[in-house]
């Protein structure tokens, strides 16, 4: 337990509260968009993930926070991560299904349609996975111990904050970040590093994306993002008739 600097406090505001207040605004505003080009939104998310990692880096070096050691994760560790990918897939393919089925239009900002969109997803999956463990689960949580003094609670914080910068997914998904979240960081403790929480996240989003693509085509959904299939696939997509 301790005191943080300046580029501790910096890094809490930023990710703490800034970015959920700006994650809220986009949900408005994706909410109310009908279409927006795909390509175009994963090349400007590939370039505000390289900037928050570029900030979480800095910070980490300012205020001594050690990300990489050298130890690497035991086997058991490993299969630790393996399972609970396992898990969650299992647990999340139904919900992937269903908010394809409701139509959003944010939904469809995460469904690859070609092969150029799937490789630009999987290099957000890999961005997102490193750069936000790195952030939280890394330099977030550490920063929080030194202030709280406590693992158990550092974590919740770091995890309820990981899961408000996520509002855009909505209230679910925020609920639902958080509890990865606190997974995730259970598995940087147990393994004493961030690389099997990071194996984890980057697989995870990786099938996230290419199942809502893949369901999307079962549906019936345009390559465009944004526009509502016919009817009779929607239909035949659900079992059931969307409004």
């Amino acid at each position: 337990m301790g005191a943080i600097g300046l580029w501790g406090w910096y890094h809490l505001v930023f990710f703490g509260l800034v970015l959920p207040v700006v994650a809220l605004r986009s949900r408005r505003k994706l909410a109310q968009v009908a279409s927006i080009p795909r390509k175009q939104f994963f090349i400007s998310v590939l370039v505000q993930q390289g900037i928050l990692v570029t900030v979480s880096l800095v910070v980490a070096r300012f205020e001594s926070v050690p990300l990489f050691p050298r130890h690497f994760p035991t086997p058991l560790a490993w299969t630790m991560g393996a399972l609970l990918l396992a898990v969650s897939w299992i647990a999340m393919r139904p919900l992937w299904r269903d908010a394809v089925a409701q139509r959003d239009p944010r939904v469809h900002l995460s469904m690859p349609s070609d092969r150029a969109e799937r490789g630009l997803w999987l290099a957000i999956s890999v961005a997102a996975g490193i750069g936000e463990e790195i952030s939280y689960r890394g330099v977030m949580y550490t920063l929080l111990f030194r202030l709280i003094g406590e693992p158990v609670g550092a974590a919740l914080v770091a995890a309820l904050l990981f899961g408000a910068a996520h509002v855009v997914q909505g209230w679910r998904g925020i609920g639902v970040t958080a509890v990865f979240a606190l997974a995730a960081q259970a598995l940087v403790l147990y393994s004493g590093s961030l690389y099997v929480a990071m194996g984890w996240h980057v697989a995870y989003d990786a099938v996230a994306g290419l199942s809502y693509g893949r369901y999307g085509r079962e549906m019936g959904y345009p390559a465009c993002a944004g526009l509502s299939p016919p009817t009779g696939a929607r239909m035949r997509g659900t079992g059931l008739s969307r409004r």
